[in-house]
């Protein structure tokens, strides 16, 4: 039987060394389970983000290329990295536009009676234009290109960790180009 005084005095001393190592482990543990998890969340969310902002930016760019396509009278020029369109006006006047690939910049830019407007960022040295017939076949003349299929990827970088948006677009019928077989 233990005297009450013996108690009282092993209240009053606290914890012992092991005790308080033993919680001070569990509490560094925790601490770096904890930082870790809001480590990834953060990251996780920046990434999120990043991505639906690539996939807005894309989506709105190929949305005006699609439209300018649609309404083209002609193709004036066309390479693998850029394309000019004859575009006909609701008043009758043409205009001409030119989309253009600039790797050093990594954009893809529309130009319209002066005014240059960059429609994607961050694209990657995979971009490419071609150019089809009638027959879906690929197309070797400005004369006889039909449809326009645009491909390219954007990445972007966001606390060391890339998010990649590959945009591989329909073939783009020019619906107001009249094509001889």
């Amino acid at each position: 039987m233990l005297h009450p005084d013996k108690i009282s005095l092993r209240s009053r001393q606290g914890f012992t060394l092991t005790e308080i190592l033993i919680v001070m482990t569990i509490s560094v543990f925790l601490s770096g389970v904890m930082f870790s998890a809001f480590g990834f969340v953060t990251r996780s969310s920046f990434a999120i983000a990043n991505y639906a902002d690539m996939t807005a930016e894309g989506r709105r760019g190929l949305e005006i290329f699609a439209r300018d396509v649609r309404s083209a009278r002609d193709v004036i020029d066309f390479s693998e990295s850029s394309l000019t369109l004859l575009l006909a006006e609701p008043d009758g006047v043409f205009n001409e536009v030119v989309y253009r690939y600039d790797p050093v910049a990594a954009t893809f830019n529309r130009e319209a009676n002066g005014d240059n407007r960059v429609l994607m960022t961050d694209v990657q040295d995979d971009f490419r234009f071609s150019r089809f017939n009638l027959l879906r076949e690929e197309a070797s003349t400005n004369a006889e290109t039909k449809q326009i299929h645009l491909q390219l990827s954007m990445t972007r970088r966001v606390i060391a960790r890339e998010t990649t948006e590959k945009v591989i677009s329909a073939r783009y019928i020019m619906r107001n180009k009249t094509v001889a077989q």
